[in-house]
């Protein structure tokens, strides 16, 4: 009797129970739905990031914060599949109920609480929302209260297709996988859009019970195998026209351990790219330019070369390769080995600040053109020279004379280089030759600041070495230089893919360094350079195929052979690489031609064979060639041995292209015809041409002949002239001479408290038939010069006092010039 009473006891109370939780339930609801706000089902936890490749093809997925694989799907890029099996699944009445299943609820407290049975859930997909949204525990009934609590709150304020898109989202699918987007991407290798029937059951059935579901596990698939056959049954009731045999079809299931690792260096860059523009919580899907196999091509290249080089102490390198039309990169390499921390593997050397070597030598002669200094051919001095504390040696250490601009550049003379440095930053100074050249030039310094060179110190602490390697640069900042030379002069910033590299100061930049004809003539310049492994130019090279074979490229060593570059532009890109270590440790084999340009080519030429690299309607390197119509242009018939206009005479005929307006072109009237006596070999005066023979003669200024004799190089004078020859016949050559010492436009002060007079140099340029020069100062002869012979010069000075003058030059051939100037009183 007391059993029945302690029985009918134990129902009333649950009951009464039963009652309260009803009416809890219902209090509660009607609270949420009045008062609550709406919550954050997105942005409130840290997410994954999927880098991908320009083709979709995935190079990383990357953990959140808190070491989960985690990406934010949409629902519209999830399979209808998927979401269908899920709701047949997880709750068949989702599209009916409020967010709370009530009739299912109660069974289940029926059968859990008041007859003791096994447990059974009633959670529909909303409360499993509000459970993992919240971190809710359901297993008691304050849990249970909450759940429905903040389910109700949730279908309040969102609609059944917003809950359905975060339950799969937020859904646990095995070890530290959370949500479609990541399950589907690391379990069968796609997209959450693209899964088939079976694999959409295979990951319906897996939140159910996520870690003895696991499919990565054999005992995962044991369990799942019976919970497929459940819900597929479900399934063909739906779709009676299914296949009954669908399932026996064999699935690949990966697991996290092997995702993808690709191109670690350029993901790093890009992710901390993304990771300081934006701030939320948000993942990314990266779509980058990144071309796949093109870095694996570029990385077998690398491997390889540095394996040969091993016994020369190479064991690092870097390489970049750059669409120089779309501006993104294409192959990133930081070195040649991630996962090597003997070489400081993870390292990106192509973000690194080092000595670019003669790499900047190329804009230096860019800006020259431009600022009229120069044109291809004309010719330049290298010879030992000092500016004030500086002395630039070659890197041989000996100096060739007379030489092309092209020449110098290709063969990266640096005295040359740093002369035509100099001589922009005067003409910046100064601007006292505005009329001859662009106003708008800029120097090294100037270029590479308007370049967003980053942490360039003040231009005075560089000085001239800034044109042999004294500033650093990172390979990125150098191929975006390169770039400027493919897109006619000007700077673009590269673009990441959609997204600029300067992804938080703004959008894209653009900038023109130098003029489209520049660009274009130092292309063509940089074309003539030999390949490193023969004295072939690189256009020459297969046969000469096409256009596609021209290479513009230019190698750098930096001070203690600590850097070794070489960057070319072939076709549409810029492919740079280098050779070091990133302790700064030397090597006496670190050198640009010879240890960079072999990998330059072997990644150019495994480009070619598995792309084209340049668009036909681009021009040959080699000349003679037909100019761009749009360009400013003009082919010009030069003397190469002097650099100037072609004229009569001239062995050695060149055509060069120039700029109209712009390029420095004259007429230097070095070959002259005369007549040589047949018996002395002296010039004669008269017109007998039975005792003489014509004959074109270099009539070379006394100062090339220096020029040259510095250079250990010899050249023959000019014949002398018969003895009582008229003086009026030699001015018949169209001989001229220049003063080159005193200068008018500068000051001569005499400093009273050392001297009473000012020491100035007497120097004039005079034909090459004079040997002997009279200088006159009001008409007063204050010295005469003897003119060098084959190796040396006679400089003579003249002690100036305060007062005006007129200096006059006379040879010894009749031509003559003056000056005039004046010399001040100071202290």
């Amino acid at each position: 009797m007391l059993a029945k009473k302690s029985g009918r006891w134990h129902q009333l109370t649950a009951r009464f129970k039963l009652s309260m939780l009803v009416l809890f339930v219902l209090c509660i609801g009607a609270l949420s739905y009045i008062l609550l706000p709406k919550p954050e089902l997105r942005y409130y936890q840290s997410y994954s990031s999927a880098v991908y490749d320009r083709n979709g093809q995935l190079l990383r997925l990357s953990l959140a914060q808190d070491q989960r694989y985690r990406l934010y799907t949409a629902l519209e890029d999830i399979s209808p599949l998927l979401q269908e099996a899920t709701v047949l699944y997880e709750d068949q009445g989702f599209y009916e109920h409020s967010g709370v299943d009530y009739p299912a609820l109660i069974r289940a407290f029926w059968q859990t609480y008041v007859l003791r049975e096994r447990r059974i859930g009633a959670s529909t997909i909303v409360m499993q929302v509000a459970r993992l949204r919240w971190q809710i525990e359901s297993n008691s009934i304050t849990g249970k209260a909450e759940q429905i609590f903040r389910a109700l709150q949730l279908a309040r304020h969102y609609s059944k297709e917003e809950l359905l898109e975060a339950y799969l989202n937020f859904a646990p699918y095995g070890g530290n996988i959370e949500g479609i987007g990541a399950a589907s991407l690391i379990y069968f290798n796609k997209s959450a859009s693209q899964l088939s029937l079976p694999e959409a059951i295979t990951l319906a059935l897996i939140p159910q019970n996520p870690n003895k579901r696991n499919p990565s596990k054999p005992s995962g698939q044991q369990a799942l195998s019976e919970a497929k056959k459940i819900l597929f049954a479900r399934w063909q009731e739906a779709h009676p026209e299914e296949a009954s045999n669908i399932l026996d079809m064999p699935l690949r299931v990966r697991s996290s351990k092997d995702l993808p690792f690709e191109a670690p260096h350029y993901v790093d860059w890009v992710m901390q790219k993304k990771s300081t523009a934006q701030k939320s919580r948000s993942q990314s899907t990266l779509v980058t330019s990144l071309n796949l196999p093109l870095q694996h091509l570029v990385e077998k290249q690398l491997e390889a070369y540095i394996n040969q080089k091993k016994v020369l102490g190479f064991s690092n390198a870097s390489a970049l390769v750059l669409n120089t039309k779309t501006m993104q990169i294409e192959a990133m390499i930081g070195s040649a080995d991630f996962s090597d921390v003997n070489i400081q593997g993870q390292v990106n050397g192509t973000l690194a600040k080092r000595s670019p070597g003669s790499t900047l030598k190329p804009f230096i002669y860019a800006l020259a053109i431009d600022a009229g200094l120069i044109h291809p051919l004309t010719l330049l001095k290298d010879l030992p020279k000092r500016y004030s504390a500086f002395t630039p040696e070659n890197f041989g250490k000996g100096f060739v004379g007379p030489i092309s601009a092209a020449e110098a550049l290709i063969r990266s003379r640096n005295v040359p280089a740093v002369e035509l440095q100099s001589r922009l930053n005067q003409q910046q100074e100064s601007k006292a030759s505005q009329s001859t050249a662009n106003s708008n030039v800029f120097t090294l310094y100037q270029m590479l600041q308007a370049a967003n060179v980053s942490q360039l110190r003040s231009e005075d602490f560089y000085g001239l070495a800034l044109a042999l390697g004294g500033v650093e640069l990172s390979m990125l900042e150098l191929v975006s230089l390169y770039a400027a030379i493919s897109n006619e002069g000007i700077y673009k910033s590269i673009d990441l893919g959609g997204v600029s590299v300067n992804w938080v100061s703004g959008p894209k930049s653009e900038k023109r360094l130098f003029s489209a004809e520049s660009a274009y003539l130092i292309r063509q310049m940089l074309s003539q350079n030999t390949r490193p492994d023969n004295q072939i130019p690189s256009y020459t090279m297969a046969n000469a195929r096409s256009e596609l074979d021209a290479i513009a490229w230019k190698t750098g060593t930096s001070w203690a052979f600590r850097d070794a570059w070489a960057i070319g532009i072939a076709g549409d890109y810029v492919v740079a690489v280098w050779i070091g270590n990133f302790n700064g440790e030397g090597n006496n084999a670190f050198i640009g031609r010879t240890a960079a340009g072999p990998l330059l080519f072997g990644i150019v030429d495994a480009l070619r064979a598995i792309q084209p690299i340049s668009k036909q309607s681009e021009m040959k390197a080699h000349l003679p060639i037909r100019l761009p119509a749009h360009l400013n242009l003009k082919h010009v018939k030069i003397c190469k041995p002097t650099g100037d206009l072609y004229e009569v005479g001239c062995p050695e005929p060149a055509l060069s292209a120039f700029i109209p307006g712009v390029s420095p072109i004259s007429s230097s009237n070095i070959y002259r015809k005369v007549l040589v006596d047949k018996v002395t070999g002296l010039l004669r005066c008269d017109r007998d041409y039975t005792k003489g023979t014509e004959e074109f003669v270099a009539f070379w200024p006394k100062s090339f002949l220096e020029l040259y004799a510095n250079a250990g190089i010899v050249l023959e004078p000019p014949p002398s002239y018969m003895p009582g020859c008229d003086m009026n016949f030699h001015k018949q050559v169209n001989a001229s001479i220049d003063i080159y010492s005193p200068q008018e436009d500068l000051s001569y002060i005499v400093n009273s408290t050392l001297s009473d007079a000012a020491e100035i140099p007497l120097q004039a340029n005079a034909d090459g038939a004079a040997s002997r020069l009279y200088w006159f100062a009001n008409k007063e002869l204050i010295g005469v010069q003897e003119l060098m012979s084959k190796d040396r010069s006679n400089i003579i000075t003249w002690n100036a006092r305060p007062g005006n003058y007129e200096v006059l030059v006379i040879d010894d051939l009749g031509n003559s010039a003056s000056k005039q100037l004046t010399v001040l009183a100071g202290k």
